[in-house]
């Protein structure tokens, strides 16, 4: 490979690798952060609210919508928005629940990285094969997720074992898993039909 062709090859890399984080131009990048952002504040007032779950000996099974926001803006918008978003939320929701930041941001961290391994993979929304490989993905994203935090707790914030198998592992898993596989398609392919209907909506009036 000449010196030109390895030129341009590093061009293209550079380009796509733009492309997939969606921070190909100024305003590119400043619409990603404020998806980030927003998705940060919905993250933060879905934390707020009490979501009930079923008890079945120490499992505790329901949903955790936030993470599905995390997952759901990782795949539409790339995935560095998808690690703000997730980053950022955990953030807001520190300070604002609990009025404190933990473990220097962390938990915050291992929360982004589900939407970051979300964002990874191109999605075609209207699509059900797709959709299920959004499920993929997200749960995918999650495993990395748990183990990044029950890491974190044991040995940045020095949990027992115990604790963190049954305060972090657990409920993540349990909880997490239907959200990711069942909640992460629904959100993005009510987005997508919303944003299909703004854009036909604006055209009609163009």
């Amino acid at each position: 490979m000449t010196e030109e062709e390895a030129t341009e090859s590093f061009e293209t890399d550079e380009q796509s690798l733009r492309e997939k984080l969606q921070v190909q131009s100024s305003d590119g990048a400043l619409r990603m952060l404020t998806v980030s952002i927003l998705g940060a504040i919905i993250f933060l007032l879905l934390e707020m609210i009490p979501w009930p779950y079923l008890a079945v000996d120490l499992f505790p099974l329901g949903f955790i919508p936030a993470l599905a926001v995390v997952a759901t803006i990782g795949a539409k918008k790339g995935p560095l928005a998808g690690f703000l978003t997730g980053y950022l939320g955990t953030l807001l929701s520190d300070i604002v629940l609990s009025g404190t930041i933990a473990v220097f941001t962390l938990y915050g961290a291992a929360i982004g990285v589900l939407g970051l391994i979300t964002g990874l993979a191109s999605y075609d929304l209207v699509s059900g094969r797709s959709l299920a490989k959004l499920s993929v993905m997200s749960l995918i994203g999650l495993v990395f997720t748990t183990l990044l935090t029950v890491v974190f707790g044991l040995f940045v914030e020095r949990l027992a074992t115990l604790a963190a198998l049954g305060f972090q592992l657990l409920p993540l898993l349990t909880k997490g898993i239907p959200t990711v596989i069942l909640l992460t398609p629904l959100f993005a392919r009510i987005w997508e039909s919303a944003s299909s209907t703004r854009a036909e909506e604006t055209e009609a009036s163009e």
